[in-house]
């Protein structure tokens, strides 16, 4: 797949177990462009329901801006005035690996506790999890082991940001920008079971483009 990178990076958390394959097929794809920013590019995959969230230019076309829920009255934190898209559970958004998930991230700011590019579920109970920590590192983690992998050093703030998290047998990798900078051993539980919906841009500050899942 050809991308045009527009000043900078994306964001991309990429899951694959076992060998890769050749091909791929997407699972599902949110672009936010279109008149209904929400939609699903994928023919028959779920849709998002957009909350608050503002469509601006992106990296590619449309992305949707995003500002932490923490940040809007610090004394008085309102989770009813987050800016999120939620997308509902389906069997396919918890797909056999192996897999890829990814998105396109330009963060603005520090987030308060942090911020969630893409969970579909949190804490322990999370089938996978991309996040912005509160010193700007991003985290991505997998299935009911929570297995995490970190960045060793904060990412830049107002640049496209591209991350790939990848899973190759026992082993758990996280890439910058296409260069390996953590790994960790994997251990054998990776189910993914949690029927919460997907969340993009809780408590989030800054910009989320072209979210896709694909199977590898």
């Amino acid at each position: 797949m050809h991308r045009r990178v527009l000043g900078g990076v994306a964001a991309t958390l990429i899951l694959a177990l076992g060998t890769a394959a050749s091909e791929t097929t997407t699972i599902a794809r949110w672009s936010f462009d279109g008149r209904d920013a929400g939609a699903n590019s994928v023919e028959g995959a779920p849709g998002g329901r957009l909350e608050r969230a503002k469509a601006v230019e992106g990296h590619e076309g449309k992305a949707l801006s995003f500002q932490d829920w923490s940040v809007v009255d610090y004394l008085k934190p309102d989770p009813g005035k987050a800016t999120r898209v939620v997308i509902e559970h389906d069997d396919r958004l918890n797909p056999a690996a192996p897999f890829a998930l990814s998105a396109w991230i330009n963060a603005s700011s520090k987030p308060i506790y942090y911020g969630g590019i893409i969970e579909k579920g949190q804490g322990f109970g999370s089938s996978y999890r991309l996040l912005l920590l509160r010193d700007i590192r991003i985290e991505g983690s997998l299935g009911a082991g929570h297995a995490t992998v970190r960045s060793p050093s904060p990412i830049e703030l107002n640049r496209w940001i591209r991350v790939s998290l990848v899973v190759e047998g026992s082993a758990l990798s996280l890439l910058l920008d296409g260069k390996e900078v953590a790994r960790e051993a994997l251990g054998s539980d990776t189910r993914l079971e949690s029927t919460a919906p997907i969340l993009i841009g809780e408590r989030f500050s800054g910009m989320i483009d072209e979210v896709t899942i694909e199977k590898r």
